[in-house]
């Protein structure tokens, strides 16, 4: 998915939580807390606070947490993750 880090406008991309972090997104070169971070929501065509848009359920994660994602059904979005 694409991201934006918050201090510096920078895109960049990434789907996965790194694992040995409470809430960091893997970016490829880096692990950046969900707060420093924007998401790019497709069904809206806007940038949004990626803790924002978990609350929303704009993005869900796997049953894992592992990853994240936007939701492929409108039952996974109610619930806030998928199975």
């Amino acid at each position: 998915m694409r991201l934006r880090y918050k201090k510096t406008g920078t895109e960049t991309a990434g789907s996965n939580f790194n694992m040995h972090s409470l809430d960091e997104v893997l970016t490829g070169d880096d692990s950046v807390s969900v707060r420093d971070l924007d998401i790019f929501i497709p069904s809206t065509g806007e940038w949004k606070d990626m803790g924002q848009a978990f609350k929303d359920h704009d993005i869900i994660t796997d049953n894992y947490n592992s990853c994240f994602f936007v939701p492929p059904t409108e039952e996974d979005r109610k619930r806030g993750y998928t199975l």
